[in-house]
């Protein structure tokens, strides 16, 4: 069985509300995030991951955080993004 890798995809337009929520474990600006993103995406598929690009939007994140008493932070962001699978990378 193919073990299956979430990643949470943040758009341009949410990163700055991400980083104020997140904090340190976001890269500073959202031209970085990407740039790491992609390098994270290349490598786990040159290991043969598959990978599955969850697309995350900040005002459902919070409803999510809120709802379910959890503070945001890298680890729910991940926790999140496991449920809202997208498409491939």
């Amino acid at each position: 069985m193919t073990k299956v890798f979430v990643l949470p995809v943040i758009r341009r337009q949410d990163y700055d509300a991400f980083r104020r929520n997140i904090g340190p474990n976001l890269a500073d600006s959202y031209d970085e995030w990407a740039k790491l993103f992609a390098n994270e995406v290349a490598e786990a598929r040159r290991l043969g991951k598959t990978i599955v690009e969850a697309e995350i939007n900040y005002e459902e994140f919070t409803r999510y955080c809120n709802a379910n008493a959890k503070k945001p932070d890298a680890m729910v962001l991940l926790e999140f993004a496991t449920h809202r699978p997208r498409g491939t990378a």
